[in-house]
């Protein structure tokens, strides 16, 4: 054969039909705590030094739910959490229900919407991050070479990293190495792998949502105006209550990046 050819197959990052489907490496997945998943992804778990993609139409139909145990395995260690331009202000009992350490979790705010992108690559490039989470703006859904950055920035890491996109990117290229399409209904999340790298793509399964996130969410145009009082100083309405997920009041505005215990109440 060959030379060159047999230095090409030789890459870790290329796979033949030909190879058996058994683990390359310790430590090259993380168990989803997920059973059914684990057993039709890849090395049977969240690729490491990859990008996967989660493709939902809708936020808060079980998302967090899906990743909550990765996410608290990795904030047991020495690296954090990010969450990169999340949609809404990340809910902290619910993070802390599921085991999640908040002191380890940091929210990004990208100012651009070009941006995301690239505080995402420059957070996996750090070293800093155990695992990475960001939702990509819809004005960023053709710009394959600025994916293709980020998943070279998280081949070189050994973090895992999560990129939420709208499901009409599924018919458009991607260099992830997963890519998963979610749709949810009140009791079930409904999962189909649309590529992985290594495995097979096209199983579809269903996944029982937790009862304490399924509360009914409230519609923002029902809660209280946010205003002064006489003393021209800011109040937020009441945030207690059993949702996940809620958008931030304007007096909580912060800095461009926070740590969870302060931001997250």
């Amino acid at each position: 054969m060959n030379r060159l050819l047999q230095t090409l197959l030789a890459r870790p990052d290329v796979w033949q039909a030909s190879s058996p489907r058994t683990a390359t490496a310790t430590g090259d997945a993380l168990p989803s705590g997920h059973a059914a998943l684990d057993r039709v992804l890849h090395r049977g778990g969240w690729p490491r030094a990859a990008l996967t993609e989660v493709l939902s139409g809708n936020c808060g139909i079980g998302e967090m739910q899906l990743l909550a145990p990765a996410l608290a395995h990795c904030s047991r260690g020495s690296r954090r959490l990010f969450f990169v331009c999340p949609p809404y202000l990340p809910y902290a009992p619910a993070l802390l229900a599921q085991d999640v350490a908040l002191e380890r979790l940091l929210v990004v705010r990208a100012e651009r919407d070009v941006d995301t992108l690239w505080c995402a690559e420059q957070i996996l490039r750090s070293g800093a991050a155990a695992c990475l989470l960001a939702w990509l703006p819809e004005s960023r859904l053709g710009d394959y070479r600025a994916l293709r950055r980020l998943q070279l920035a998280a081949q070189g890491s050994a973090s895992l990293a999560f990129l939420f996109r709208p499901p009409q990117a599924a018919h458009s290229l991607s260099p992830a190495a997963l890519r998963i399409v979610l749709r949810g209904t009140r009791e079930h999340l409904a999962l189909e792998i649309l590529k992985q790298r290594g495995g097979q793509a096209g199983q579809q399964l269903t996944l029982a949502r937790a009862n304490a996130l399924l509360q009914p969410r409230i519609d923002p145009a029902l809660l209280p105006v946010v205003g002064p009082d006489l003393s021209g100083q800011m109040h937020c309405p009441d945030k207690s209550g059993p949702t996940a997920e809620r958008m931030p009041c304007p007096a909580e505005a912060g800095p461009t990046v926070s740590r969870a215990s302060a931001a997250l109440h």
